[in-house]
């Protein structure tokens, strides 16, 4: 069988992805400050060349990934909560499956807390980190205007601040459920948010 010959973009898109996923690799392993554009270059297979093609810098190539993975988890938990309709049941149990399934591994742990020192750290990517997080914040908050909307009463807080928290409380049990063991964030998360609609019997 004829192998498939790839096209100019999905040659790029390849590079881009490995580039990616070696980067990953390199700072959850080594550390953000110590991983180079040519660890990167060369963990992936690729020239220092082949890097600047396709990232300006690692910043770049991290808020990449950031992004892409924002906007996956925004699709599908959002995806799943609207197939429910106006049944606020089903959109509950949409929200539970997300959150059963919310996880790291080590590696993605070490990965998740380079970015955040990082951001912290430098003002230029931590404003641009602050702005895809703040996204993804609107989007979940507007996920719960929602479902509170569904379950027929109000928020106890602001859902955005709800949100924040919710997201913070998420990454935090991740890391430590990676690291150490005990239960996972999707255990917490599924806790918490039962006790946020308990009054519909959720």
């Amino acid at each position: 069988m004829p192998q498939h010959r790839l096209t100019r973009e999905e040659s790029q898109e390849q590079t881009r992805q490995r580039l990616i996923e070696a980067a990953c690799r390199q700072v959850a392993g080594r550390g953000f400050a110590s991983t180079t554009v040519r660890d990167i270059a060369k963990e992936a297979g690729y020239t220092q060349g082949a890097f600047y093609s396709n990232f300006k810098s690692k910043e770049d190539l991290l808020l990449d990934l950031l992004r892409q993975h924002k906007e996956q988890e925004a699709l599908r938990i959002t995806g799943a909560v609207a197939t429910a309709g106006e049944d606020f049941g089903k959109a509950f149990s949409a929200l539970e499956s997300w959150a059963r399934d919310f996880g790291m591994d080590a590696s993605q742990a070490m990965l998740a807390t380079e970015l955040q020192l990082h951001a912290a750290r430098h003002p230029g990517f931590g404003q641009a980190y602050a702005a895809l997080m703040e996204q993804q914040r609107q989007i979940y908050a507007q996920l719960l205007d929602r479902l509170f909307a569904l379950a027929g009463h109000a928020p106890p807080v602001p859902t955005p601040a709800l949100a924040g928290s919710l997201m913070a409380l998420a990454r935090s049990q991740a890391i430590d459920h990676a690291l150490y063991g005990g239960a996972s964030a999707g255990e917490v998360l599924v806790t918490v948010l039962r006790s946020l609609f308990q009054r519909q019997g959720a």
